[in-house]
Protein backbone atom coordinates (compact mmCIF):
# COMPACT_ATOMS: atom_id res chain seq x y z
CA UNK A 1 0.00 0.00 0.00
CA UNK A 2 2.85 2.61 0.85
CA UNK A 3 4.49 1.70 -2.06
CA UNK A 4 1.56 2.33 -4.00
CA UNK A 5 0.90 5.73 -2.46
CA UNK A 6 4.83 6.66 -3.29
CA UNK A 7 4.76 5.96 -6.51
CA UNK A 8 1.38 7.61 -6.92
CA UNK A 9 3.13 11.06 -5.17
CA UNK A 10 5.78 10.43 -7.51
CA UNK A 11 3.48 10.46 -10.69
CA UNK A 12 1.76 13.90 -9.08
CA UNK A 13 5.32 15.29 -8.69
CA UNK A 14 6.13 14.55 -12.29
CA UNK A 15 3.64 15.29 -13.65
CA UNK A 16 3.62 18.87 -11.84
CA UNK A 17 6.65 19.38 -12.96
CA UNK A 18 6.17 18.78 -16.55
CA UNK A 19 3.11 21.32 -15.98
CA UNK A 20 5.02 23.48 -14.93
CA UNK A 21 7.52 23.45 -17.95
CA UNK A 22 5.35 23.46 -20.18
CA UNK A 23 4.07 26.43 -18.66
CA UNK A 24 7.38 28.48 -18.59
CA UNK A 25 8.49 27.79 -21.85
CA UNK A 26 4.64 29.18 -22.99
CA UNK A 27 5.52 32.08 -20.93
CA UNK A 28 9.31 32.14 -22.81
CA UNK A 29 7.74 32.36 -26.67
CA UNK A 30 5.28 34.46 -25.48
CA UNK A 31 8.13 37.36 -24.43
CA UNK A 32 8.11 40.49 -26.81
CA UNK A 33 11.30 40.41 -28.85
CA UNK A 34 13.61 43.00 -28.70
CA UNK A 35 15.91 44.97 -31.15
CA UNK A 36 19.00 46.69 -30.31
CA UNK A 37 21.72 48.82 -32.19
CA UNK A 38 23.60 46.24 -34.23
CA UNK A 39 26.14 49.03 -35.65
CA UNK A 40 29.68 49.54 -35.06
CA UNK A 41 30.48 52.08 -33.49
CA UNK A 42 27.01 53.12 -32.71
CA UNK A 43 27.05 56.32 -34.72
CA UNK A 44 28.42 58.37 -37.61
CA UNK A 45 30.10 61.63 -38.03
CA UNK A 46 29.25 62.36 -41.67
CA UNK A 47 30.62 65.58 -43.40
CA UNK A 48 29.61 66.89 -47.31
CA UNK A 49 33.14 67.85 -47.50
CA UNK A 50 34.67 65.28 -48.91
CA UNK A 51 32.10 64.81 -51.49
CA UNK A 52 31.95 66.74 -54.94
CA UNK A 53 30.07 70.25 -55.06
CA UNK A 54 27.14 68.18 -57.52
CA UNK A 55 26.11 65.59 -53.88
CA UNK A 56 23.35 67.45 -52.09
CA UNK A 57 22.01 64.12 -50.39
CA UNK A 58 23.61 60.87 -49.41
CA UNK A 59 22.42 58.03 -47.03
CA UNK A 60 23.56 56.77 -43.72
CA UNK A 61 22.74 53.24 -42.80
CA UNK A 62 22.02 52.12 -38.85
CA UNK A 63 21.86 48.23 -38.32
CA UNK A 64 19.65 46.81 -36.05
CA UNK A 65 19.13 43.30 -34.72
CA UNK A 66 16.39 41.30 -32.73
CA UNK A 67 16.24 39.37 -29.76
CA UNK A 68 14.53 36.52 -29.46
CA UNK A 69 12.41 35.10 -32.64
CA UNK A 70 11.67 35.93 -36.57
CA UNK A 71 8.13 36.78 -36.92
CA UNK A 72 5.96 35.87 -40.11
CA UNK A 73 5.15 39.91 -40.29
CA UNK A 74 6.99 43.20 -40.85
CA UNK A 75 7.31 44.58 -37.36
CA UNK A 76 8.44 48.51 -36.89
CA UNK A 77 11.37 49.47 -34.59
CA UNK A 78 10.34 52.66 -32.53
CA UNK A 79 12.97 55.20 -33.06
CA UNK A 80 12.57 58.12 -30.98
CA UNK A 81 14.43 61.60 -31.41
CA UNK A 82 16.23 62.77 -28.26
CA UNK A 83 15.87 66.29 -26.85
CA UNK A 84 18.43 68.52 -27.50
CA UNK A 85 18.59 67.89 -31.41
CA UNK A 86 20.32 70.34 -33.47
CA UNK A 87 19.50 68.59 -36.50
CA UNK A 88 15.84 69.50 -38.41
CA UNK A 89 14.12 66.25 -39.44
CA UNK A 90 12.79 67.25 -43.14
CA UNK A 91 15.77 69.77 -43.28
CA UNK A 92 19.26 68.24 -42.64
CA UNK A 93 17.86 64.67 -42.47
CA UNK A 94 14.68 62.65 -42.95
CA UNK A 95 14.49 58.87 -41.54
CA UNK A 96 13.75 56.15 -43.49
CA UNK A 97 11.68 53.05 -42.86
CA UNK A 98 12.63 51.55 -39.56
CA UNK A 99 11.33 47.86 -39.97
CA UNK A 100 11.95 44.37 -39.39
CA UNK A 101 10.74 42.19 -42.28
CA UNK A 102 9.07 39.34 -41.74
CA UNK A 103 11.07 36.12 -41.15
CA UNK A 104 13.91 38.31 -40.61
CA UNK A 105 16.48 39.12 -37.30
CA UNK A 106 18.29 42.00 -38.54
CA UNK A 107 16.91 45.70 -40.26
CA UNK A 108 19.17 48.02 -42.04
CA UNK A 109 17.80 51.75 -40.92
CA UNK A 110 18.57 54.29 -43.51
CA UNK A 111 18.89 57.70 -42.72
CA UNK A 112 18.92 60.54 -45.58
CA UNK A 113 20.83 63.71 -45.25
CA UNK A 114 20.76 66.69 -47.10
CA UNK A 115 23.35 69.30 -47.84
CA UNK A 116 22.90 72.80 -46.36
CA UNK A 117 24.38 76.20 -46.82
CA UNK A 118 24.28 76.83 -43.24
CA UNK A 119 26.65 73.28 -42.72
CA UNK A 120 29.68 75.35 -43.94
CA UNK A 121 30.55 76.55 -41.02
CA UNK A 122 28.31 74.49 -38.52
CA UNK A 123 27.46 70.80 -37.00
CA UNK A 124 24.42 69.04 -36.13
CA UNK A 125 23.58 66.34 -34.72
CA UNK A 126 20.07 63.85 -33.83
CA UNK A 127 20.47 60.70 -31.74
CA UNK A 128 17.96 57.67 -32.36
CA UNK A 129 16.48 56.06 -29.30
CA UNK A 130 14.98 53.00 -29.47
CA UNK A 131 11.36 52.88 -27.37
CA UNK A 132 9.04 50.06 -26.78
CA UNK A 133 6.22 49.45 -28.71
CA UNK A 134 3.64 46.52 -29.44
CA UNK A 135 6.26 45.05 -31.98
CA UNK A 136 9.03 45.10 -30.07
CA UNK A 137 10.74 45.82 -27.03
CA UNK A 138 14.28 47.79 -26.42
CA UNK A 139 16.86 45.13 -25.74
CA UNK A 140 20.47 45.62 -24.13
CA UNK A 141 20.83 48.71 -22.28
CA UNK A 142 23.88 50.21 -23.53
CA UNK A 143 22.89 49.66 -27.35
CA UNK A 144 19.75 51.49 -27.62
CA UNK A 145 21.00 54.67 -29.25
CA UNK A 146 22.63 55.60 -32.38
CA UNK A 147 24.70 59.28 -32.74
CA UNK A 148 24.52 61.06 -36.00
CA UNK A 149 26.84 63.90 -36.86
CA UNK A 150 26.41 66.18 -40.26
CA UNK A 151 28.55 69.21 -41.88
CA UNK A 152 29.74 70.43 -44.50
CA UNK A 153 33.04 71.33 -42.97
CA UNK A 154 36.54 69.05 -43.69
CA UNK A 155 37.45 67.64 -40.50
CA UNK A 156 40.27 64.82 -39.76
CA UNK A 157 38.71 61.32 -40.62
CA UNK A 158 38.01 59.86 -37.01
CA UNK A 159 40.36 56.81 -37.99
CA UNK A 160 43.65 58.90 -39.39
CA UNK A 161 45.66 57.96 -36.37
CA UNK A 162 44.89 54.39 -36.06
CA UNK A 163 44.31 53.39 -40.46
CA UNK A 164 45.48 56.21 -42.38
CA UNK A 165 48.54 57.61 -40.68
CA UNK A 166 50.91 54.76 -41.63
CA UNK A 167 49.97 55.68 -45.12
CA UNK A 168 50.10 59.03 -45.13
CA UNK A 169 51.47 60.75 -41.77
CA UNK A 170 50.46 63.32 -39.94
CA UNK A 171 47.17 64.96 -41.23
CA UNK A 172 46.41 68.83 -41.92
CA UNK A 173 43.43 69.97 -44.02
CA UNK A 174 45.78 70.78 -47.18
CA UNK A 175 47.07 66.84 -47.64
CA UNK A 176 43.51 66.09 -47.47
CA UNK A 177 42.15 67.65 -49.59
CA UNK A 178 45.08 66.88 -51.87
CA UNK A 179 43.83 62.98 -50.88
CA UNK A 180 40.64 63.60 -51.99
CA UNK A 181 41.02 65.26 -55.56
CA UNK A 182 43.66 62.73 -56.87
CA UNK A 183 42.32 59.48 -55.13
CA UNK A 184 38.52 60.61 -55.52
CA UNK A 185 37.94 58.64 -52.42
CA UNK A 186 35.20 60.01 -50.31
CA UNK A 187 34.33 57.82 -47.37
CA UNK A 188 37.62 58.16 -44.94
CA UNK A 189 36.28 57.00 -41.79
CA UNK A 190 35.46 53.21 -42.85
CA UNK A 191 38.25 50.55 -42.33
CA UNK A 192 39.95 49.68 -46.06
CA UNK A 193 41.30 46.49 -46.83
CA UNK A 194 45.02 46.39 -46.85
CA UNK A 195 45.64 46.25 -50.70
CA UNK A 196 43.12 49.00 -50.93
CA UNK A 197 45.70 51.52 -48.43
CA UNK A 198 48.56 50.08 -50.63
CA UNK A 199 47.43 51.31 -54.11
CA UNK A 200 45.76 54.77 -52.43
CA UNK A 201 48.99 55.13 -51.23
CA UNK A 202 51.02 54.59 -54.20
CA UNK A 203 48.86 56.92 -56.15
CA UNK A 204 49.22 59.93 -53.40
CA UNK A 205 53.19 59.45 -53.88
CA UNK A 206 52.91 59.50 -57.83
CA UNK A 207 50.54 62.14 -57.50
CA UNK A 208 52.40 64.43 -55.21
CA UNK A 209 55.86 64.14 -57.26
CA UNK A 210 54.12 65.02 -60.43
CA UNK A 211 52.97 67.88 -58.62
CA UNK A 212 55.95 68.92 -56.70
CA UNK A 213 57.80 69.16 -60.28
CA UNK A 214 55.52 71.00 -61.58
CA UNK A 215 54.62 73.63 -58.83
CA UNK A 216 57.19 73.22 -56.41
CA UNK A 217 56.86 71.65 -52.84
CA UNK A 218 52.99 71.63 -51.45
CA UNK A 219 52.99 73.33 -48.60
CA UNK A 220 50.33 72.75 -45.86
CA UNK A 221 48.50 74.88 -43.47
CA UNK A 222 51.51 74.79 -40.54
CA UNK A 223 54.02 76.13 -43.28
CA UNK A 224 55.35 72.23 -43.75
CA UNK A 225 55.77 70.28 -46.93
CA UNK A 226 53.31 68.14 -47.50
CA UNK A 227 54.84 64.25 -48.27
CA UNK A 228 54.06 60.84 -47.54
CA UNK A 229 55.89 58.10 -45.10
Amino acid sequence: MKSILKNGLAVLVLISIIVSCSKDKTLLFDEPTAVYVNSLPDSTEYTFATAPTSRVTDTVLMTYRIIGNAATVDRTINLEVRNGATAKAGYHYKLGPAIVKANEFAATVPVYVYRKAGLKDSTVQVIFDIKDNADLKAGFPAQLRYKLTITDILSKPTNWETTWKNYFGEYSQVKFRFLLTVTGKTNWNSSPLPQDSRYLSQRARNALLEYNQQNGPLIDENGAQVYFP
